[in-house]
Protein backbone atom coordinates (compact mmCIF):
# COMPACT_ATOMS: atom_id res chain seq x y z
CA UNK A 1 0.00 0.00 0.00
CA UNK A 2 1.44 3.35 -1.00
CA UNK A 3 1.96 5.90 1.81
CA UNK A 4 -1.03 8.10 1.00
CA UNK A 5 -3.53 5.42 -0.02
CA UNK A 6 -6.32 4.16 2.23
CA UNK A 7 -8.19 0.89 2.52
CA UNK A 8 -11.28 1.02 0.36
CA UNK A 9 -9.81 3.97 -1.55
CA UNK A 10 -10.74 7.63 -1.33
CA UNK A 11 -14.19 6.85 -2.70
CA UNK A 12 -14.74 4.21 -0.02
CA UNK A 13 -13.93 6.70 2.71
CA UNK A 14 -16.19 9.28 1.10
CA UNK A 15 -19.08 6.83 1.10
CA UNK A 16 -18.46 5.98 4.76
CA UNK A 17 -18.56 9.69 5.58
CA UNK A 18 -21.75 10.10 3.55
CA UNK A 19 -23.36 7.11 5.25
CA UNK A 20 -22.92 8.49 8.76
CA UNK A 21 -23.96 11.97 7.60
CA UNK A 22 -27.07 10.72 5.77
CA UNK A 23 -30.34 12.56 6.34
CA UNK A 24 -32.85 10.12 4.88
CA UNK A 25 -33.40 6.74 3.26
CA UNK A 26 -32.19 7.92 -0.14
CA UNK A 27 -28.91 9.17 1.30
CA UNK A 28 -28.42 5.97 3.29
CA UNK A 29 -29.10 3.87 0.19
CA UNK A 30 -26.68 5.81 -2.05
CA UNK A 31 -23.91 5.64 0.54
CA UNK A 32 -24.54 1.96 1.28
CA UNK A 33 -24.38 1.03 -2.39
CA UNK A 34 -21.13 2.97 -2.71
CA UNK A 35 -19.65 1.22 0.33
CA UNK A 36 -20.68 -2.14 -1.12
CA UNK A 37 -18.88 -1.39 -4.39
CA UNK A 38 -15.73 0.15 -2.94
CA UNK A 39 -15.18 -2.39 -0.15
CA UNK A 40 -16.31 -5.41 -2.20
CA UNK A 41 -19.07 -6.41 0.22
CA UNK A 42 -22.53 -7.58 -0.81
CA UNK A 43 -25.81 -5.95 0.17
CA UNK A 44 -28.97 -8.10 0.38
CA UNK A 45 -30.86 -8.35 -2.91
CA UNK A 46 -33.96 -6.80 -1.32
CA UNK A 47 -33.73 -3.98 1.23
CA UNK A 48 -36.52 -1.95 2.80
CA UNK A 49 -34.68 1.37 2.94
CA UNK A 50 -37.34 3.05 5.07
CA UNK A 51 -36.76 0.34 7.69
CA UNK A 52 -33.02 0.96 7.42
CA UNK A 53 -33.64 4.69 7.95
CA UNK A 54 -35.63 3.88 11.08
CA UNK A 55 -32.78 1.66 12.31
CA UNK A 56 -30.20 4.34 11.46
CA UNK A 57 -32.11 6.95 13.44
CA UNK A 58 -32.61 4.57 16.36
CA UNK A 59 -28.87 3.89 16.58
CA UNK A 60 -27.29 7.21 15.62
CA UNK A 61 -29.75 10.13 15.61
CA UNK A 62 -32.58 9.86 18.14
CA UNK A 63 -34.76 11.36 19.53
CA UNK A 64 -34.61 8.50 22.05
CA UNK A 65 -31.41 7.64 23.93
CA UNK A 66 -28.82 6.33 21.47
CA UNK A 67 -27.44 2.80 21.91
CA UNK A 68 -24.47 3.67 19.64
CA UNK A 69 -23.74 7.41 19.61
CA UNK A 70 -21.55 8.22 16.58
CA UNK A 71 -19.21 10.65 18.36
CA UNK A 72 -16.06 10.22 20.41
CA UNK A 73 -17.04 11.95 23.66
CA UNK A 74 -19.77 9.36 24.29
CA UNK A 75 -17.11 6.68 24.79
CA UNK A 76 -15.04 8.37 27.46
CA UNK A 77 -15.02 7.00 31.00
CA UNK A 78 -17.08 10.03 32.04
CA UNK A 79 -19.10 10.82 28.90
CA UNK A 80 -19.85 14.50 28.35
CA UNK A 81 -20.57 16.53 25.25
CA UNK A 82 -17.88 19.03 24.28
CA UNK A 83 -15.26 17.21 26.31
CA UNK A 84 -11.52 17.95 26.07
CA UNK A 85 -11.35 15.25 23.38
CA UNK A 86 -14.00 17.11 21.38
CA UNK A 87 -12.08 20.36 21.70
CA UNK A 88 -8.88 18.65 20.54
CA UNK A 89 -10.65 17.64 17.34
CA UNK A 90 -12.08 21.14 16.92
CA UNK A 91 -8.53 22.50 17.22
CA UNK A 92 -7.36 20.10 14.50
CA UNK A 93 -10.13 21.36 12.21
CA UNK A 94 -9.06 24.94 12.90
CA UNK A 95 -5.46 24.09 11.99
CA UNK A 96 -6.82 22.82 8.69
CA UNK A 97 -8.83 26.01 8.21
CA UNK A 98 -12.12 24.16 8.72
CA UNK A 99 -15.10 24.38 11.04
CA UNK A 100 -18.14 22.15 11.45
CA UNK A 101 -21.45 23.47 10.07
CA UNK A 102 -23.80 24.90 12.71
CA UNK A 103 -21.07 24.49 15.30
CA UNK A 104 -22.47 23.17 18.55
CA UNK A 105 -25.60 21.54 17.10
CA UNK A 106 -23.71 18.31 16.30
CA UNK A 107 -20.57 17.39 18.27
CA UNK A 108 -17.33 18.19 16.47
CA UNK A 109 -16.17 14.63 17.14
CA UNK A 110 -19.03 13.07 15.14
CA UNK A 111 -17.68 10.24 12.97
CA UNK A 112 -18.77 11.91 9.72
CA UNK A 113 -16.82 15.08 10.54
CA UNK A 114 -13.72 13.12 11.48
CA UNK A 115 -13.84 11.09 8.27
CA UNK A 116 -14.26 14.32 6.30
CA UNK A 117 -11.21 15.81 8.03
CA UNK A 118 -9.24 12.69 7.21
CA UNK A 119 -10.16 13.05 3.54
CA UNK A 120 -8.87 16.61 3.66
CA UNK A 121 -5.60 15.51 5.23
CA UNK A 122 -5.08 12.80 2.61
CA UNK A 123 -5.67 15.41 -0.10
CA UNK A 124 -3.07 17.71 1.48
CA UNK A 125 -0.55 14.86 1.68
CA UNK A 126 -1.11 13.87 -1.93
CA UNK A 127 -0.75 17.48 -3.08
CA UNK A 128 2.76 17.60 -1.62
CA UNK A 129 4.34 20.97 -0.92
CA UNK A 130 5.17 22.58 2.42
CA UNK A 131 1.92 21.54 4.13
CA UNK A 132 2.31 17.81 3.45
CA UNK A 133 4.43 16.98 6.56
CA UNK A 134 1.97 18.76 8.86
CA UNK A 135 -0.91 16.95 7.19
CA UNK A 136 0.85 13.62 7.71
CA UNK A 137 1.39 14.37 11.40
CA UNK A 138 -2.24 15.44 11.88
CA UNK A 139 -3.49 12.35 10.07
CA UNK A 140 -1.33 10.17 12.32
CA UNK A 141 -2.68 11.88 15.44
CA UNK A 142 -6.29 11.67 14.25
CA UNK A 143 -6.09 7.95 13.52
CA UNK A 144 -3.70 6.62 16.16
CA UNK A 145 -4.29 8.95 19.10
CA UNK A 146 -7.92 9.80 18.64
CA UNK A 147 -10.05 7.54 16.43
CA UNK A 148 -8.31 4.38 17.62
CA UNK A 149 -9.39 5.26 21.17
CA UNK A 150 -13.12 5.38 20.46
CA UNK A 151 -14.12 3.96 17.07
CA UNK A 152 -13.59 0.30 18.15
CA UNK A 153 -15.97 0.92 21.07
CA UNK A 154 -18.47 2.51 18.69
CA UNK A 155 -18.20 -0.50 16.37
CA UNK A 156 -18.82 -2.85 19.30
CA UNK A 157 -21.86 -0.84 20.40
CA UNK A 158 -23.39 -1.17 16.93
CA UNK A 159 -22.64 -4.88 16.51
CA UNK A 160 -24.22 -5.63 19.89
CA UNK A 161 -27.51 -4.25 18.55
CA UNK A 162 -29.89 -5.99 16.17
CA UNK A 163 -28.78 -3.71 13.35
CA UNK A 164 -29.93 -3.90 9.73
CA UNK A 165 -27.68 -5.34 7.03
CA UNK A 166 -26.69 -1.97 5.47
CA UNK A 167 -25.74 -0.59 8.90
CA UNK A 168 -23.62 -3.66 9.62
CA UNK A 169 -22.03 -3.38 6.18
CA UNK A 170 -21.01 0.21 6.92
CA UNK A 171 -19.72 -0.59 10.39
CA UNK A 172 -17.69 -3.60 9.20
CA UNK A 173 -16.23 -1.51 6.38
CA UNK A 174 -15.32 1.18 8.90
CA UNK A 175 -13.60 -1.50 10.98
CA UNK A 176 -11.67 -2.77 7.95
CA UNK A 177 -10.58 0.75 7.07
CA UNK A 178 -9.42 1.54 10.62
CA UNK A 179 -7.46 -1.70 10.97
CA UNK A 180 -5.72 -1.15 7.63
CA UNK A 181 -5.01 2.51 8.35
CA UNK A 182 -3.51 1.74 11.76
CA UNK A 183 -1.32 -0.96 10.21
CA UNK A 184 -0.19 1.42 7.47
CA UNK A 185 0.70 4.17 9.92
CA UNK A 186 2.54 1.72 12.19
CA UNK A 187 4.57 0.50 9.21
CA UNK A 188 5.36 4.10 8.26
CA UNK A 189 6.53 4.85 11.80
CA UNK A 190 8.76 1.74 11.75
CA UNK A 191 10.27 2.76 8.40
CA UNK A 192 10.93 6.29 9.64
CA UNK A 193 12.51 4.95 12.83
CA UNK A 194 14.77 2.69 10.77
CA UNK A 195 15.80 5.59 8.55
CA UNK A 196 16.62 7.69 11.61
CA UNK A 197 18.75 4.87 13.04
CA UNK A 198 20.68 4.64 9.78
CA UNK A 199 21.28 8.40 9.78
CA UNK A 200 22.45 8.26 13.39
CA UNK A 201 24.91 5.48 12.58
CA UNK A 202 26.37 7.52 9.72
CA UNK A 203 27.07 10.49 11.96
Amino acid sequence: MKPHQISGGIRGLQFLRDFFAAQDADGIRAASEGISREFGSQLPDVVDWLEVEYDFNRLFVGPAALPAPPYASAYEDDPTLMSPRTLEVRNLYRRMGLATPDQGSIPDDHISFELDALLGLVALENAGGPNAPDASAMREWLVLNHMSQWVPRFITAVTEEDASAPVLLAIRSLERWLDAERDRLADTQTEQSGEEDVHDQKR
